[in-house]
């Protein structure tokens, strides 16, 4: 039988590292859509599970809130906001998985089918927006979660902070 050099233990070292960062950016990808998904759906109630208990959000001009309860609040929040007709494409994801740690940028975009007009439903063919996700996540004991969310606005109509936020169409400063 052969001995097990240090140099295969450093390989298989590198491999198993290089393995975990492919399989925590698939477990990150996912939990993403899931979390957009569930966002389509109307499911409110789940959105403050896919959160590490501290994390925080930036959602445009709603401020900063920390933890899953000022979070939960947050997104039940929206179940007023009338979004029925509208799809949604997360796409162009650039995710660095650093550990227990990983950063990702998105592009999101919804389209909707229907709108309010003078207080009633109308159809509406074409209507679109973008907007970028950029986000922290961090590896817990249930799985990768959010850390971090930021979201703004960048099509066809930015939201005016972008900048101030340190938030620009390229990327997120740190």
């Amino acid at each position: 039988m052969t001995d097990v050099t240090d140099e295969q233990i450093d390989r298989l070292e590198e491999l198993e590292a290089r393995i975990d960062a492919i399989e925590s950016r698939e477990a990150i990808e996912s939990l993403h859509a899931s979390f957009v998904r569930d966002v389509a759906d109307r499911r409110f109630e789940a959105l403050a599970g896919y959160f590490a208990p501290d994390a925080v959000i930036d959602m445009r001009g709603h401020g900063p809130r920390q933890g899953r309860a000022e979070i939960d609040e947050h997104f039940q929040g929206m179940e007023a906001v009338p979004l029925l007709g509208a799809g949604y494409v997360l796409s162009s994801p650039v995710v660095v998985v650093d550990g227990d740690h990983a950063t990702g940028r998105w592009t999101w975009h919804r389209f909707h089918s229907s709108a309010q007009v003078a207080g009633r439903p109308v159809r509406v063919w074409g209507v679109w927006e973008e907007g970028r996700y950029w986000c922290e996540y961090v590896r817990t004991p249930e799985g990768w979660r959010f850390a971090v969310m930021r979201f703004r606005m960048v099509r066809p109509d930015p939201d005016p902070d972008l900048e101030a936020v340190g938030m620009t169409e390229e990327g997120a400063s740190s």
